[in-house]
């Protein structure tokens, strides 16, 4: 494991010497500041002196078209009603829902994950191609260790900096949040409703839920980008493509949602998201375990491809 540990060093060594790097961590920092700037500036139009008499008024509204609207379903007026509870939930406890805290910086600062997987994708992408275009694939593949150990260090060197990139996003939402709007709502609960029972749940353990689900994605397209990798020489092609099926992909399901075959393709299932509460999957049939399932086959093969383009090559050219 010495000689695993090395080679990682050596590989994250690769990573932060180079200034793209460091141009995006300093990307992701302004856009979690234009973010945050953005939800201060729309809070300053949003009037919260009378929030509790909106609230009132929206129950109103609500049951009133519970009363008239006999062509409601039974899920639309469970929606309602749920609704109607958690306002005066909100009334009853002087929590004004459209009040922003630290929590709606960090949640919302869930968003840029996209951006994070983006940035970490282009450094898995270049990992193993940018060796042939550097000229120094023969170099490492001369020393002592495995081509597997070799593959294996840029493989865990590429999600180091995916989790730097994590923690950066997710400490500077926070810490945009608790100069923006104080550290007060620090111990705010979290209000969800199941069944027509309330429930108070964790601030911070919804916002790593958020981040979680959206991680999963991240590790796919990584995952996939550090494949398209191994077969290339030429690090702008492994950067395009990895980026082209990313980009194009959640498209393409959308696009091709009406064919039962779609469930089966990667994009489909990589947004674990859908399914959770007041979400709709891509298709009815489709459910959690199912997505996981595939997500792990699809994973299988893309480290089998990866580890067999890697270690059968031939590096003479």
């Amino acid at each position: 494991m010495s000689s695993l540990s090395k080679l990682t060093q050596n590989e994250n060594m690769k990573i932060y010497r180079r200034p793209r790097t460091w141009l995006m961590i300093a990307f992701l920092l302004l856009a979690v500041g234009l973010m945050s700037f953005l939800l201060k500036w729309d809070e300053r139009g949003h009037d919260q002196t009378d929030w509790k008499q909106n609230l009132t008024q929206q129950n109103v509204h609500m049951q009133k078209e519970l009363q008239e609207n006999k062509d409601l379903d039974a899920d639309d007026k469970t929606r309602i009603n749920d609704s109607i509870k958690l306002n005066e939930y909100y009334m009853d406890h002087d929590l004004d829902p459209s009040q922003l805290s630290l929590w709606s910086y960090v949640n919302i600062s869930a968003s840029l994950i996209i951006l994070v997987t983006i940035l970490t994708v282009i450094i898995a992408a270049d990992m193993i191609a940018a060796e042939f275009s550097w000229g120094t694939i023969k170099l490492l593949l001369v020393g002592p260790a495995s081509r597997t150990k070799i593959m294996l260090s840029k493989y865990i060197a590429t999600f180091s900096f995916a989790l730097l990139l994590l923690l950066i996003c997710f400490a500077a939402a926070f810490a945009a949040g608790g100069i923006l709007e104080g550290f007060n709502g620090l111990t705010q609960p979290h209000v969800t409703i199941s069944d027509g029972v309330i429930h108070e749940g964790s601030m911070i353990m919804n916002a790593l839920q958020k981040y979680a689900y959206s991680i999963v994605s991240l590790f796919m397209y990584v995952t996939m980008a550090f494949m398209i990798s191994s077969a290339f020489r030429s690090s702008s092609m492994a950067i395009a493509f990895s980026l082209l099926f990313m980009l194009v992909g959640n498209t393409l399901s959308g696009i091709l949602q009406g064919y039962e075959w779609v469930k089966y393709l990667l994009f489909s299932n990589i947004d674990l998201t859908q399914y959770l509460e007041g979400s709709t999957p891509l298709r009815p049939e489709m459910t959690m375990s199912f997505s996981i399932l595939m997500l792990l086959a699809y994973y299988v093969v893309f480290q089998l491809l990866a580890w067999l383009l890697f270690t059968k090559r031939d590096v003479a050219a």
